[in-house]
């Protein structure tokens, strides 16, 4: 086990008050989280929302400084809010002694203890120095720290015992609330996708085990002891990606054994391999790994599997950890980027995308009131469609969907203040999806 007794004490950060755009009637909003940052790539942000208190949400995104497409410096940007996410308060990002920050990720468990996760990058104590995930030749560790008052402050920084990764994930089984974290191996520099996993609120770290291979690293998802991930692309001749049949994998381990199961559609086929500009590929244009899973917090052996085809998603089902599927429900979503699929508490499954064309993006999102079967209504997230011109993928790879209470919060990037992209956090009523 690792970094025992590192969260003893909490880090008293100040408080900057951020500004945010009114809330109008209906509980609908969107606002941005990072204002005030014209300089700063504030991209693949991300929110929890406290199972405690719905009125408790917590804020996680990149805060890079870039030339063009070049990372010039690399930062992270935390916050929280205690009025449903209309406006945001800032905090001191709990890097410790490795200034250097990316793909920062945040979950939240049952006891509304929240988790951040990101690859310290860089040396020690050197916030300008070369971005790169190592120090001195030796790899840089996946960190995480906790916050146990609703984002206001984050404990000291846990070396989990993974190392940075393209795609960190973080995930937490709200049935045992054990602490799932996606890094690399240690081994092999750079090593393939790797968990660790934390039983004690993430005061310690079980040695990391491998995922099942392929390229660009690996979705997560995790109810109730069942771990699970899948598969769709392969490395051809060490040089070129190629998608190949979607298969699920399995583990009632904590990761130590995998057992496989081929993704098929309701009458038993198996599911051709994806398609589509949503598909990794050596060119970068899309880095976001695939297929995306989700787990049914109200179900164990319950999930749910994304798949890019051309211009629209399909979305499977299981009920029983992957030996038989339903599926595919086809939703539209002609240029869509950035995608992602969560179950909420209570079962109810969100669906968002991005569409960028011509320098401006919309965002829309979809939801499932009967497990994945039908997706009743497509609804535009952001009222004004806005400028995106940001290039390259690096600082905003990802936008997410969360589905709680009576809304679905949508997260995604934008340049409406100008210069850089800026984080921006939507809050829809469920009624809009019926």
């Amino acid at each position: 086990m690792f970094g025992a007794g590192l969260f003893a004490a909490m880090v008293a950060v100040p408080l900057l008050v951020t500004s945010a755009q009114a809330s109008p009637a209906g509980g609908r909003f969107e606002v941005d989280a990072t204002p005030g940052t014209p300089d700063r790539v504030n991209g693949q942000p991300v929110v929890a929302v406290n199972p405690k208190n719905p009125e408790n949400l917590v804020y996680a995104s990149t805060d890079h400084i870039v030339n063009g497409a070049a990372l010039v410096r690399v930062e992270c940007y935390a916050a929280f809010s205690t009025n449903g996410g209309r406006t945001w308060t800032r905090t001191a990002w709990p890097a410790g002694d490795n200034p250097q920050c990316g793909d920062p990720y945040l979950a939240v468990d049952s006891k509304g203890i929240f988790y951040l996760a990101w690859n310290q990058l860089g040396c020690p104590d050197d916030p300008t120095g070369p971005i790169t995930g190592t120090c001195n030749g030796v790899p840089n560790a996946l960190g995480v720290a906790r916050s146990t008052d609703g984002g206001r402050t984050w404990s000291h920084v846990v070396d989990t015992p993974a190392v940075r990764a393209a795609t960190p994930r973080l995930r937490v089984d709200t049935a045992t609330d054990y602490v799932y974290a996606v890094g690399a191996s240690p081994v092999g520099e750079p090593g393939p996708s790797a968990v660790t996993v934390s039983k004690d609120h993430g005061l310690t770290w079980t040695p990391v085990e491998e995922l099942p291979d392929q390229p660009f690293g690996n979705q997560i998802a995790v109810h109730n002891g069942v771990l699970a991930t899948a598969t769709s692309e392969v490395v051809v001749g060490g040089v070129s990606v190629q998608p190949v049949n979607p298969v699920f994998e399995v583990s009632r381990d904590d990761g130590k054994t995998f057992t496989a199961f081929p993704v098929t559609d309701s009458q038993g086929v198996q599911v051709a391999p994806p398609s589509g500009d949503l598909v990794p590929d050596t060119r970068l244009l899309t880095s976001d790994p695939i297929p995306w899973v989700t787990a049914d917090p109200t179900r164990t052996n319950r999930f749910a599997l994304l798949l890019p085809r051309g211009d629209n998603l399909e979305v499977y089902v299981t009920n029983n950890a992957g030996r038989t599927w339903t599926g595919p429900t086809v939703v539209a979503a002609p240029g869509a980027s950035k995608p992602w699929i969560e179950f909420g508490p209570k079962g109810t499954l969100g669906i968002m995308w991005r569409h960028v064309a011509d320098g401006l993006v919309d965002t829309y999102s979809t939801v499932s009131f009967d497990g994945g079967k039908t997706f009743p209504r497509t609804v535009k997230v952001n009222r004004t469609s806005e400028p995106y011109t940001f290039l390259g993928s690096g600082g905003d790879e990802w936008s997410r969907i969360l589905v709680h209470g009576k809304y679905a919060y949508v997260t995604w990037s934008d340049a409406r203040d100008g210069g850089d992209v800026d984080g921006i956090v939507a809050r829809v009523p469920l009624s809009l999806y019926h």
